[in-house]
């Protein structure tokens, strides 16, 4: 039954459509700055603080992103706002490509400071309800950031899609 849920999940996880769908794009800078202070925040609340990232309308949600939780060592996304995505296996997250991106993120997080990574996903499209996701059934390239969170089993991360910053221009962005 997991692995069944988990590829129903997969439809959905990590779009790029959040569940609050906006017209604004989300920056590189944006992104590093929430994440670091949703990193803030978990290491502050711990477990209890994980429903903050299942909701829609939490301040980690903005723009055409959102912050997501995973639990690297456990093979689980520990918070997700779109609730279909919570308790899939990172293991089984697999890219356009048929990349292994939910390793790679949780690689990306093992880096001091955080790491970015990318890997083909589907483009989103406006959904006419926020937990009701849309996609244009292009692959493209996405980038994300994460974090490993101190004093807890949790790494922290959000991406967005961007077709022309390297990885190398990103990363220098966050040291």
């Amino acid at each position: 039954m997991r692995k069944q849920m988990g590829a129903i999940a997969l439809a959905g996880i990590l779009s790029g459509a959040p569940p609050a769908l906006s017209a604004d794009t989300a920056t590189p800078e944006e992104v590093v700055a929430r994440v670091r202070a949703a990193a803030e925040f978990l290491a502050k609340e711990g477990e209890s603080g994980l429903a903050t990232f299942n909701k829609a309308d939490s301040e980690f949600v903005w723009k055409d992103t959102y912050v997501f939780v995973y639990n690297c060592a456990d093979d689980v996304i520990a918070a997700h706002p779109v609730a279909e995505s919570r308790g899939v296996s990172i293991a089984e997250l697999r890219g356009g490509d048929g990349g292994a991106f939910g390793i790679a993120l949780c690689a990306a997080a093992e880096k001091p400071g955080g790491s970015w990574t990318e890997y083909q996903w589907r483009h989103s499209v406006e959904a006419p309800t926020p937990n009701d996701l849309a996609y244009s059934g292009d692959y493209v390239r996405k980038v994300s950031y994460m974090f490993t969170v101190d004093g807890t089993p949790y790494q922290v991360g959000a991406g967005i899609f961007d077709e022309s910053t390297s990885l190398e221009a990103l990363n220098e962005m966050i040291q």
